[in-house]
């Protein structure tokens, strides 16, 4: 069997199937099921199941409200997958899965162009088995998919300098994509590029005419929701999403401590295991062989080190919004590794990952064990009593929550939004005195305290982190739970 094997290794086709295949298990395995996260999960997943209730493709919307903050083009892809799998879990979490492997394969083919087959093996590899990326792929987050257009755009890019100027109009989609995901900093691919054009004396190109019509198209496809929001909204637009979400929320920023821009790289050393000793060892050399001009080397550390030192001057710092160094630190990984090894450990090696790989795929396929955590088992359990009580038009409240830690999931999996919410006893009480029916979900710790000082309150459903309580007696025995 195992001299069948290394012949198989030894075809780097047979090594790129193995890895595509590992990255959708990896990826797709027991996806739907568990719950969406309250943030931010439920939060995109709601806003893609609100394109087919107002038929609004470009302007989103929450709660039925228009909602200025992220651009469209994943809350289409969402909403393109719940017309193939329906509006549940696995609809809102395959875009992410599906861009998760597409990226693990793209880093194959990047990492072989410039470097070899094995690099591109190890590569693949190690992104397809780096926990942080892969955990994110399973949600119904924007990151990973981010992930691989910044990752095609700087493809092209290779593709564009070394074989085919035109190459430059599909650059300019991707990081058009881009844009249309994650708003400005869509852009980084952009900045990425002319940084490594200057650094490598090729400055003129940005002067070229296929650069051109490739940045030309950043700036009509990739900037076409800012146009179309602004002619829409005017000045409340730019107000909110640069004036709120970019600068206020991102970069305007108090006084900080020096040591507070590190921890992106504090979030590394902690969460990028077990390849943070290679990617270490790695950076290191690929920052020399940079400073020698080495044109791969100074892409990769472009890449990485133009993100990490910009996203450091956030003042929202999550490990996530650095999520498209990823690829790129596995490609320094992936070539760490095989400079480690021989041409024949390279094989030996391969074929203790495909051994191993085999088995931990029958183990997650073929046992109870989850790869995703079960999230809002809670509001899960209590939505079905939701939707029954809001068909009799039983208006909803809430309790000792914020507006979105209990909408977020409550609009995803019950259809409806507890509005308004009440922060003290008092206020509850004289919402519950109210001669309409009324039902309003509470936090489970504050329960007792609120039967003890709220008249008429009477528990419909109780669970361990949230219950649904009303102001009188309620029929709920033919409600199906999940």
């Amino acid at each position: 069997m195992f001299t069948l094997l290394d012949n198989l290794i030894k075809d780097q086709r047979f090594r790129f199937t193995y890895i595509a295949f590992l990255a959708l298990i990896i990826m797709f395995t027991k996806l739907g099921g568990n719950g969406l996260a309250t943030w931010d999960d439920c939060f995109y997943a709601q806003k893609a199941k609100e394109i087919q209730e107002t038929g609004s493709w470009m302007t989103m919307h929450y709660a039925g409200d228009p909602e200025l903050q992220n651009p469209p083009f994943f809350f289409w892809l969402v909403a393109f997958s719940y017309k193939i799998w329906g509006i549940n879990e696995y609809g809102a979490i395959f875009p992410s899965a599906l861009f998760g492997v597409l990226s693990v394969v793209l880093v194959y083919f990047l990492s072989n162009r410039l470097f070899d087959s094995w690099v591109a093996f190890f590569s693949s590899l190690v992104l397809a088995t780096t926990f942080y990326f892969t955990k994110y792929a399973r949600h119904a987050m924007i990151d990973v998919t981010l992930s691989f257009f910044v990752l095609l755009a700087l493809f092209f890019l290779t593709m564009a300098l070394r074989h085919d100027k035109r190459y430059f109009v599909l650059w300019g989609l991707s990081i058009s994509v881009s844009v249309l995901l994650k708003s400005v900093l869509g852009f980084f691919p952009f900045l990425i590029t002319v940084v490594y054009l200057f650094v490598t004396g090729r400055w003129r190109m940005i002067f070229d005419k296929w650069f051109l019509i490739g940045s030309g198209i950043v700036l009509t496809v990739g900037c076409s929701w800012y146009i179309h929001q602004y002619l829409t909204f005017g000045r409340l637009f730019v107000d909110v999403h640069f004036g709120w979400l970019i600068m206020q929320r991102g970069f305007q920023l108090e006084p900080e401590p020096w040591y507070a821009h590190l921890s992106y790289f504090k979030d590394l050393l902690q969460h990028y295991w077990p390849w943070i000793p290679v990617f270490v060892w790695g950076l290191y050399r690929f920052i020399r062989l940079a400073l020698k001009r080495d044109d791969n080397a100074l892409l990769l550390t472009c890449w990485i080190l133009l993100y990490l030192s910009i996203m450091s001057f956030t003042q929202s710092r999550m490990l996530w919004y650095v999520m498209p160094i990823f690829p790129a630190a596995a490609i320094i990984c992936g070539h760490t590794l095989h400079g480690w090894l021989s041409e024949s450990r390279s094989a030996y090696a391969a074929r203790w990952i495909v051994l191993v790989g085999i088995v931990v795929g029958m183990i997650i396929n073929l046992t109870p064990v989850q790869l995703s955590s079960v999230r809002e088992r809670d509001v899960r359990t209590i939505a079905p009593y939701i939707e029954h009580l809001a068909n009799q038009k039983v208006k909803l409240i809430g309790f000792g929550y914020t507006f979105h830690s209990l909408n977020n999931p409550l609009l995803f999996y019950s259809d409806n939004a507890a509005r308004p919410i009440y922060m003290t006893y008092d206020e509850l009480a004289v919402a519950f005195a109210d001669s309409a029916s009324l039902i309003c979900v509470a936090h489970a710790d504050k329960l007792d305290s609120v039967l003890a000082q709220v008249p008429n309150a009477y528990v419909l459903r109780r669970t361990e982190g949230a219950s649904l309580i009303a102001n009188r007696p309620l029929d709920v025995t033919s409600v199906r739970t999940w």
